[in-house]
């Protein structure tokens, strides 16, 4: 890929990533409502309702439910807290929350980039294959285990396609032209993880208009409970494993999870794996691994189980 070619594919990406960046500073105030359903081998499923108040970066309210969960969080001068203590935020929720708020990512420049073009609904998009891996010799068919991948549509700049980790990608449908102060929201929300739908969920938005500034206040009570672990999406790291002695390739299995404050596993679910007959022991090696990142947070992980062979 020339420098060009390297510029030309970064522009679209972030063209993608301002039009999908909803907390980004000077965001008109808004209330957001989400109706979803959930499914999967994971701990909540079934159908639920997210909602998010915006203020400010440094004032909003969100509040989701699920099954027998339900949460109400206030981010107010910097700190977040919860209105009751909350032990974890389900798997589907905060994979929700990620493909609505925060599916771009732009921390640095990937070491690698490539792009394929694409036709989706009819409609000419590029595809963006990003990793921090080094380009490879020659060209390599199909994605790497270690890329993420963003499908843009080319005329309009809109995120059609959010792949973090291979076997798990959000859709997104504009089929309703929902629009606030300019920028094009998605009305449909699809998750795929392991070639299953988990994840079907209906946006709408609207102008927050007047508030009680109590909604967005933390109590005396949330207060003395102090702060509460903020949380983190789409973190991607490798994770090494003895494989079958018959062999000497590497056999990838990604494991999608979320991983508490303490760097216990709540959750976990199978993204994607090249040999079938490692998943389950990917599963439970991830399950049973400890994982302390020095930062209180609740990560939503994609963690890529490499079982080496003996030979």
């Amino acid at each position: 890929m020339t420098p060009a070619d390297r510029a030309a594919a970064l522009s679209l990406l972030e063209r993608a990533k301002q039009n999908a960046d909803m907390h980004i500073q000077g965001t008109p105030s808004f209330k957001l409502t989400v109706a979803f359903t959930a499914q999967g081998a994971v701990g909540y499923t079934g159908p639920g309702e997210l909602t998010e108040s915006w203020i400010s970066g440094r004032s909003w309210r969100w509040t989701a439910s699920l099954g027998d969960y339900s949460q109400v969080r206030i981010g107010s001068n910097g700190m977040t807290f919860d209105v009751q203590p909350v032990d974890v935020v389900p798997l589907r929720v905060q994979m929700l929350r990620g493909a609505i708020f925060a599916p771009i990512r732009l921390t640095g420049s990937a070491a690698m980039i490539r792009t394929a073009a694409a036709q989706l609904n009819s409609r000419p998009v590029t595809c963006i294959l990003l990793s921090h891996m080094p380009a490879p010799a020659n060209q390599v068919p199909g994605r790497l285990w270690e890329e993420t991948e963003y499908c843009v549509d080319n005329a309009s700049g809109l995120l059609q396609i959010y792949s973090e980790a291979p076997g798990t990608y959000i859709v997104y449908s504009y089929s309703r032209n929902l629009q606030f102060h300019g920028r094009v929201i998605p009305d449909q929300i699809a998750g795929y993880v392991g070639g299953a739908q988990v994840l079907t969920a209906q946006l709408s938005i609207e102008d927050l208009g007047s508030v009680d500034q109590a909604d967005f206040t933390p109590s005396n009570a949330m207060r003395a409970r102090g702060p509460v672990p903020e949380m983190m999406y789409g973190m991607r790291f490798p994770m090494r494993a003895s494989g079958p002695a018959s062999t000497s390739a590497v056999s990838p299995v990604i494991v999608h999870a979320t991983i508490n404050a303490e760097g216990n596993v709540i959750e976990e679910e199978l993204s994607a794996a090249a040999e079938p007959s490692l998943a389950q022991q990917a599963l439970a090696l991830v399950k049973q691994n400890h994982y302390n990142n020095g930062v209180p947070s609740q990560r939503e992980a994609y963690i890529n189980v490499r079982f080496f062979g003996a030979n």
